[in-house]
């Protein structure tokens, strides 16, 4: 009878809960709170992990690009969210580099960087090539690359991914030099046994232009794909069969903005199937607009976007990023000579004007998301998958992943999670193992619910860029105001989106289990280990989508003591 009051009282109210929802905003400064010191550094490759093993997130950057030779730098965190005006370290030799992306190539538990080169020691009319340089563990990276590619070509972005699911990085390049007419093979560098070939395995059918490269599985087929960002030519998809990747690609687009300079993968709509976006940039021809394909529910995006922003310009990147944290993917943008620009996601569509536009105007080459104060980083997140008997790959509910905790596989036991390899920013993981057909699969994870932005920027008088984000993870909990008692906490709530649940107060940090019931009392959903923390990603146990409603959520200690709280989903 106490229950069936609860659930009427609640029923008065639910419907201005359910109304549409409203534009959020967004908890970025106009302004960033930290530059570096330009010291005439064309900054353009940046990427963001922790290479010292201290829990802080450092940035390491690419500098060059096509203006001049110039060292790859690391900026070490200092421990409290913050970052030196010049580098920590340089490497001794000195390219013009492009992008670059982060990875454990040998498999020797310290992040290893592969970097982009985009014209050979002549400048333009001389070809690049691919290089690695090994992770030292301390924050640092070998002197001079321990691997580069045999054969040159022109390169200017690049992206880890694993091709044949066998747990260990490979390398794609975007190929091609627009500029002088230099059309190239997109490359894949497989790893073997922890080193890469120093001749491509896999190359492409097309020789055309492409600035950017992305890998993502477009089909589900638990296999990753491999998307390109094309130049003067349509962005293409080429689709892993079992693990091997078509040399001839299955999806071009069909618009006549055909240059473009970046591109991202993410679910927009939520309907569970990758969509495509890109960056055009009109400095060589095309629109100029950022665009979105999507998904139509078969592995195939539209040939022609179906979303365009009213912007245009030299656009140079694009980024999935739930910003706004209502349970959605934004589109994040960046510009030369322009600010940044993030598109709201709101009940499955992008704005076609920004929710949030900096100050700034510089010239945007790449950026990135990471908790870099570690002000909402949560260390007990919990993931569950279900086996088919073939898929290796998963994805996590949110991103970015900092890391994975703990893995365990169903009938057989703990996996060891140096053994898996982690993409952290598009956040899906592939397993050294296949999963049996109906086994449970389960991660502790660490992400955050406070993610800051870095970006790098080409122009010799401004420095890379820090955003922090003000958002106060607890200020928008329900329950879970500042106070030493201990609470339970829920945001956003509403949601139509995911959720996060966690412990408030000063003794916050403290495992339990987690159970969520309708308003009738059957219980959906459990966390069936202790949890300090965990994500609702609106399913039941048997991975059903749950309708809107109320629904209630109880944590419980190990000593029995519980905390109860009321979830609305839109």
């Amino acid at each position: 009878m106490i229950r069936r009051m609860a659930f009427l009282t609640l029923c008065l109210c639910v419907g201005s809960f359910l109304a549409p929802p409203a534009h959020a905003t967004i908890p970025l400064p106009q302004t960033p709170d930290w530059e570096s010191n330009p010291n005439g550094q064309y900054g353009t490759g940046l990427g963001v992990a922790d290479l010292n093993g201290d829990g802080w997130v450092d940035l390491v950057v690419a500098n060059g690009n096509d203006m001049a030779r110039q060292h790859l730098a690391v900026y070490l965190n200092q421990g409290d969210g913050t970052y030196p005006a010049n580098p920590t370290w340089t490497s001794q030799d000195i390219d013009y580099q492009g992008h670059l992306d982060l990875a454990d190539v040998d498999g020797d538990g310290d992040l290893d960087c592969a970097v982009a080169v985009y014209l050979g020691a002549g400048g333009f009319g001389y070809r690049g090539r691919v290089k690695l340089y090994h992770g030292q563990g301390d924050g640092t990276f070998s002197s001079l690359p321990v691997w580069q590619s045999s054969d040159t070509f022109y390169c200017f972005s690049l992206a880890f991914g694993d091709m044949d699911s066998d747990g260990d990085p490979d390398l794609a390049c975007a190929t091609g030099d627009d500029y002088y007419s230099h059309p190239e093979r997109r490359r894949v560098y497989r790893n073997v046994g922890g080193a890469l070939e120093t001749t491509p395995f896999w190359t492409s059918t097309e020789s055309e232009y492409s600035l950017d490269v992305v890998w993502a599985d477009f089909n589900n087929d638990g296999y990753l794909d491999l998307a390109f960002a094309g130049t003067s030519c349509p962005n293409r998809i080429y689709y892993s069969q079992s693990g091997t990747l078509q040399t001839t690609a299955g999806w071009s687009s069909a618009d006549a903005s055909i240059y473009a300079n970046t591109a991202a993968a993410g679910d927009v709509d939520g309907d569970g199937w990758l969509d495509l976006a890109i960056a055009d940039n009109n400095q060589l021809g095309g629109s100029g607009r950022f665009k979105l394909y999507r998904n139509q529910g078969n592995g195939l995006p539209t040939t022609q976007p179906v979303w365009q922003s009213n912007q245009s310009g030299y656009g140079s990147h694009v980024s999935f990023i739930d910003i706004d944290e209502d349970g959605d993917l934004d589109l994040a943008t960046g510009i030369w000579w322009g600010p940044v620009r993030i598109y709201e996601n709101v009940a499955g569509s992008l704005g076609t004007n920004p929710a949030y536009t900096s100050s700034t105007s510089s010239v945007i080459e790449n950026e990135v998301w990471e908790d870099v104060d570690n002000d909402g980083l949560q260390q007990g997140l919990l993931a569950r998958w279900t086996g088919d008997g073939a898929r290796r790959l998963f994805r996590f509910p949110v991103r970015p992943v900092r890391s994975i905790l703990e893995c365990t596989v169903e009938g057989l036991g703990p996996i060891d999670p140096s053994s898996i390899y982690l993409d952290s920013d598009d956040a899906w993981m592939v397993l050294p193992l296949t999963p049996p057909a109906g086994a449970a699969i389960s991660a502790v994870y660490a992400s955050s619910a406070d993610i800051d932005l870095a970006l790098s920027n080409w122009d010799e008088n401004e420095g890379e860029y820090l955003f922090l984000n003000r958002r106060n993870p607890a200020d928008v909990a329900t329950g879970c105001s500042a106070s030493a008692v201990l609470r339970l906490c829920i945001a956003p709530n509403p949601s139509g989106g995911l959720v996060r649940l966690w412990l408030g107060g000063e003794e916050g940090a403290q495992n339990g289990s987690w159970d969520l019931y309708d308003v009738g009392g059957r219980r959906l959903r459990s966390w069936a280990r202790t949890e300090r923390a965990v994500v609702w990603d609106g399913r039941d146990d048997a991975g059903r989508t749950l309708p809107a409603g109320v629904y209630f959520t109880r944590w419980t200690s190990p000593a029995g003591n519980t905390l109860r709280a009321t979830i609305i989903r839109q």
